[in-house]
């Protein structure tokens, strides 16, 4: 899972998250009905505007809409090839959205799990693209990033973080990482996340153990194993000065 959190000289941008799912698609075949998986057998590369899902989603408030209708998701699924990856992309017009963008992605009833379903007809919920709860939520969802003037930062919400044990799909992650091989890529118990930040000028102070900082000084990358949510949260956070 790659995040890219790219800020312009006016403080608008976009917010883009890469998932590559092959391993976990690979482990889970064995799991989805013989029903399923015929629905499942034709190769697909699907983009949607974000808007045609959320204009009519009944269960998000007129400003959740807003945030989310400019989006656009793109979806390439091949059971053959044990190809799933999905691109998801946000413009944001300035900080302050940024920050409420982060943090309606996370909501249970920001209406992801349902848009993946639509996106596969006959997909329940063992079928990959409605794999996790009926609302999958993203990692964003223990997390808060929190923007003022020239700083961004992620923290750890200790309250929300409490109910991780909850979240059908992040212990599903866990079985298949504790499994071996990593359920999407990498070594032995290793789920790669890493999360990029472009700044449009350089940063002057930078917090967190797994952060780092280009030549240029505009560009942070923090690099982690997602695995590492279950016992330390805390190599999540960081705070950006810029």
């Amino acid at each position: 899972m790659n995040e890219e959190i790219a800020i312009d000289n006016n403080g608008g941008g976009d917010y883009t998250v890469d998932m590559d799912m092959g391993k976990m698609m690979e482990m889970m075949q064995a799991f989805i009905p013989p029903d399923q998986a015929k629905n499942l057998e034709k190769a697909r590369d699907t983009t949607i505007q974000m808007k045609d899902f959320f204009d009519t989603a009944g269960n998000l408030s007129a400003d959740k809409k807003a945030l989310l209708r400019d989006g656009s998701l793109r979806m390439q699924m091949n059971m053959a090839d044990k190809l799933f990856k999905l691109n998801m992309k946000y413009p944001f017009k300035n900080t302050a959205d940024l920050q409420k963008l982060y943090g309606t992605l996370g909501e249970a009833g920001s209406g992801m799990g349902s848009l993946l379903k639509s996106l596969n007809p006959g997909g329940g919920a063992s079928s990959p693209a409605g794999m996790g709860q009926p609302d999958m939520k993203m990692i964003s969802s223990y997390f808060d990033l929190v923007t003022n003037k020239n700083t961004i930062s992620r923290k750890l919400n200790k309250e929300r973080y409490a109910t991780l044990a909850d979240d059908q799909m992040m212990q599903q992650i866990k079985q298949m990482g504790e499994m071996g091989g990593g359920a999407m890529g990498g070594g032995v118990g290793e789920v790669k996340m890493n999360t990029m930040i472009k700044l449009p000028t350089p940063a002057k102070s930078i917090t967190g153990g797994k952060a780092e900082l280009s030549s240029d000084k505009k560009i942070v990358i923090i690099k982690n194993n997602l695995m590492d949510i279950f016992a330390h949260p805390e190599v999540f956070e960081f705070s950006v000065e810029y």
